[in-house]
């Protein structure tokens, strides 16, 4: 259960989006005249992958494009992807990202914006960047895949899911508990799957969800950017100082190397709540930006941080830009 805190600042969001709804994009655009929008998808599919469905959502390549031609109406790509052209960018311009290095952001999105002309900055999880197919994916594809495959399951085969899960004190729905699974807990994903018959390893393994690395220097070679996006997406805020540092760094140091970039970017998995400044203080050395999807309103490392706007769910880009395109101290309420 949420405690009374978290049911009010979800209240408070909930009440903010309403009414940023109501205002002119040109009002929003003046309050925010030097915050470059910017915008975040995962994936681009005609039909969602069993282990992205039960996680978000994601553009078709037809809305997908209809996103972007709302967008274009109203802003110019931004060209410059260098750290100072993107930290000195204003609001008449947008920027483009996706997270996580998914097989479709590559085959399925690049081209559109090729088409239109927008650059974009791909965050790659280097842990499942590989040179040929592989079966080591996020923990959380597994779970949304076991949800997919419990559908239609007998009563018993639930329950016996059900019992797994709750040895290590995971209760509530079944669905609930398999996403609630902790990293360090990942290995009752394997249990699950032999109760189900489901060979997690052979499945991923002929489905490629991410991007290999020669496709990843294709994107380079074609003029796209790439950040890190951390070894293996952890929730941040599950994790000591050291072990934030150890996968930003990791990551960051990885892709720089690999791709021979000029730049260092990093975006945080999910977000960056449970940052504190001595995260900054230990990577800002090797880290020119970061981009997370809840940081406007934070004074720390303003500089440095950008905040990025969900667009998987949004069929509206306008709409979603006026709820997330908030001047401090509204973004503090996210």
């Amino acid at each position: 259960m949420s405690s009374i805190s978290d049911q009010i600042q979800h209240l408070a969001s909930q009440t903010l989006r309403k009414t940023l709804q109501t205002v002119p994009l040109g009002v929003s655009r003046s309050i925010s005249s030097g915050t470059l929008p910017i915008f975040i998808f995962h994936a681009v599919e005609s039909s969602p992958k069993p282990y992205i469905r039960h996680l978000y959502d994601c553009h078709s390549p037809q809305s997908f494009e209809r996103v972007l031609d709302e967008i274009l109406k109203e802003f110019k790509p931004l060209e410059d992807l260098s750290p100072a052209g993107i930290a000195n960018a204003g609001a008449d311009r947008f920027l483009v990202t996706f997270d996580d290095g998914l097989r479709s952001s590559y085959e399925v999105a690049t081209p559109i914006l090729e088409r239109k002309g927008i650059p974009a900055i791909h965050f790659l999880i280097t842990d499942f960047l590989a040179g040929t197919a592989g079966s080591r994916v996020e923990e959380k594809f597994k779970a949304s895949l076991l949800i997919e495959r419990l559908k239609g399951q007998s009563a018993q085969e639930r329950q016996d899911v059900q019992a797994i899960l709750s040895r290590r004190g995971y209760t509530g729905g079944v669905d609930e508990a398999l996403m609630a699974v902790r990293l360090e807990d990942a290995s009752l994903y394997d249990e699950v799957a032999e109760r189900l018959g489901v060979d997690l390893a052979a499945f991923f393994e002929a489905d490629r969800p991410y991007i290999t690395h020669d496709e990843a220097a294709d994107l380079v070679r074609r003029g796209f950017m790439l950040g890190a996006h951390s070894c293996d997406h952890p929730r941040y805020w599950e994790l000591d100082l050291d072990a934030q540092v150890d996968q930003t760094l990791r990551s960051v140091r990885h892709v720089t190397q690999a791709f021979s970039l000029p730049y260092r970017y990093f975006a945080f998995p999910y977000k960056n709540r449970g940052i504190k400044p001595a995260f900054y203080e230990r990577t800002r050395d090797e880290v020119d930006l970061f981009f997370t999807t809840s940081g406007w309103g934070n004074r720390m490392n303003r500089d440095k941080v950008f905040h990025r706007v969900g667009m998987d769910h949004q069929p509206d880009a306008i709409q979603a830009l006026k709820c997330g395109w908030r001047p401090y101290p509204l973004s503090l309420i996210q």
